[in-house]
């Protein structure tokens, strides 16, 4: 096995709401076992390569390649490579009362592993902030802050794969505003049929995803007519209607009044 940590246990102080006790790098071999009884610590590792098994209060988990573990103040647990796989891992054990709060409010109770984490570079720059030349508080607020990214990404990860379609097909809506609506491109995007999409959102929303898309867009114009200077036809153009006289047409039957009637109204 190899290992390359730094041990800060020596710079540990009450003035810091996030304390850092060690940062580290591991090249796992078969013999890796790591066994606790109610840990006095807390920690996140982040599996580069290789798989494994954790078992953490009573649950089995088999952390693997792009993977994050969370283990638990307080918590029993034992984890240990694959013998013929073994886990290349980055990792950092903190504590403080701001390491708990945010575990606690990004973190669901009782989760212990998070799939496919796009985080690989946060634990990188936080193994290469252990090894630089700073003072130890310089240190802890730069690595606090990528510490808050990874629990982020963890939190959005968890509540988008929650979300119910309709809100996936809501929430991919709204950011297509100013461009072209394409239902066959939706149903590719989210892998259901036509019929099947327009039925659930309109469960959902009172509305098919077209009239949606639509109502979005006059929300959009609205905005533009009211906060900037931009003339209808540009308007038209980013909110990508065909022409400016079918924009104009479009919004006044949606509002009662021609764009430029909606202007000179709400300027007043």
């Amino acid at each position: 096995m190899i290992e390359d940590f730094k041990n800060f246990s020596s710079f540990l102080s009450d003035d810091f709401p996030l304390k850092v006790l060690l940062v580290g790098e591991t090249y796992c071999d078969g013999r890796f076992k790591i066994e606790r009884e109610n840990s006095d610590m807390m920690a996140l590792e982040y599996i580069i390569e290789g798989a494994g098994t954790l078992e953490i209060n009573g649950q089995h988990l088999t952390p693997e390649a792009g993977d994050v573990f969370f283990l638990k103040l307080g918590s029993n647990h034992k984890y240990f490579t694959d013998n013929d796989n073994a886990w290349h891992k980055y990792w950092i054990v903190f504590d403080g009362k701001m390491a708990t709060t945010m575990a606690d409010l990004y973190l669901p109770d009782d989760t212990y592993l998070f799939k496919k984490c796009n985080v690989k570079k946060q634990f990188e720059k936080i193994f290469r902030l252990s090894k630089e030349d700073i003072s130890y508080e310089r240190m802890v607020n730069a690595i606090t802050l990528e510490l808050m990214q990874i629990f982020m990404y963890i939190k959005n990860g968890i509540e988008m794969n929650n979300e119910s379609i309709a809100h996936k097909i809501k929430r991919m809506l709204d950011k297509s505003v100013e461009s072209h609506f394409n239902l066959d491109n939706l149903c590719e995007d989210v892998n259901y049929s036509k019929n099947y999409i327009i039925n659930i959102f309109k469960e959902e929303y009172g509305m098919t995803p077209y009239q949606y898309y639509l109502e979005r867009k006059i929300d959009a114009a609205k905005m533009y007519l009211m906060h900037t200077n931009m003339s209808i036809g540009d308007i038209a153009k980013v909110l990508h209607y065909a022409d400016q006289q079918y924009f104009s047409s479009s919004f006044k039957s949606a509002v009662g009044c021609s764009p430029l009637e909606f202007r000179k109204r709400i300027r007043k």
